[in-house]
């Protein structure tokens, strides 16, 4: 199947773009003619993916950036302008799981390590890369969240990271409206089951430095309409992000795309009946 390149001529900043949604987001937007600025902080897997990408003839760099460091943020936008010529797109999608734990037994510095990496590191790359992209004429940002950034999932011990995705909701559609009258569009996709290293390794502490990077994920597929909650490949999100950054949703500004296949609907839906009867469905 052939693709119209939707994003020709464009330069992305993708941070996180080392591996899961952000390397899948990072090769679909170099499939489709733009120049990617990998932002990570796993080196290895950095370059890894600028060579997939390289490998298929599409143009890629990386930096690492760790967005919890406002130098290194600003650096990776420079590097975009000077390496390219300006920036057109950033997507924001670097993130860690955080403890999981109750919240009254999180500690002041895992609170402050999952908010400086997932809420603060999307404000940082929204923040330096808006003038950018103003000086390109315009063009527009993503910023990852999480379904359960939306709905309230009881049950999960994911109160720390949902506060931030939450939290990344309100901040995306503050930045589109300040940004609308420089032609920045600003919107937020919320992906749901997604065979990630942050959903395959459920459980394990993901950490913000280079020394530690997340094992690779094992990949456990649930396709949509097989499973009351389906997990998807990272490029079925991948996907939603290219539309968002693409001319295809030139009027679309400051909305949260849930991707995540029904998933909260049908799981709600197969336990609504239980939750209404008390009685065991089989």
């Amino acid at each position: 199947m052939t693709h119209a390149h939707l994003l020709e001529g464009r330069v992305a900043v993708i941070t996180g773009g080392a591996s899961g949604l952000g390397r899948a987001t990072a090769e679909l937007f170099a499939e489709h003619g733009a120049k990617v600025v990998v932002a990570d902080v796993h080196d290895q897997r950095g370059a890894e993916t600028v060579q997939a990408i390289e490998k298929r003839g599409g143009g890629a760099t990386y930096l690492h950036t760790n967005v919890a460091v406002a130098d290194e943020v600003r650096a990776v936008v420079q590097m975009a302008e000077d390496t390219y010529g300006k920036l057109d797109i950033m997507v924001a999608n670097a993130g860690i799981a955080g403890p999981q734990k109750h919240l009254e037994d999180v500690d002041d510095d895992e609170m402050r390590l999952v908010f400086d990496v997932n809420f603060l590191g999307i404000w940082r790359a929204f923040k330096y890369a808006a003038p950018a992209i103003r000086r390109a004429g315009g063009g527009s940002m993503t910023s990852t969240s999480a379904v359960s950034g939306v709905y309230t999932m009881g049950g999960i011990k994911r109160g720390v990271y949902t506060a931030t995705k939450r939290a990344t909701n309100v901040m995306t559609s503050y930045f589109a409206t300040e940004l609308a009258p420089d032609r920045i569009r600003v919107n937020c996709v919320a992906p749901g089951g997604m065979s990630t290293n942050i959903t395959e390794n459920y459980g394990i502490p993901q950490a913000a430095s280079a020394a530690a990077p997340p094992p690779l994920p094992t990949r456990k597929l649930r396709e949509f309409g097989t499973a009351n909650y389906p997990i998807c490949d990272p490029l079925e999100v991948a996907q939603v992000h290219l539309f968002l950054n693409s001319d295809l949703a030139s009027f679309v500004n400051g909305e949260v795309i849930v991707a995540d296949g029904g998933g909260f609907s049908t799981t709600v839906a197969a336990f609504f009946p239980q939750a209404l009867t008390g009685e065991s469905q089989q």
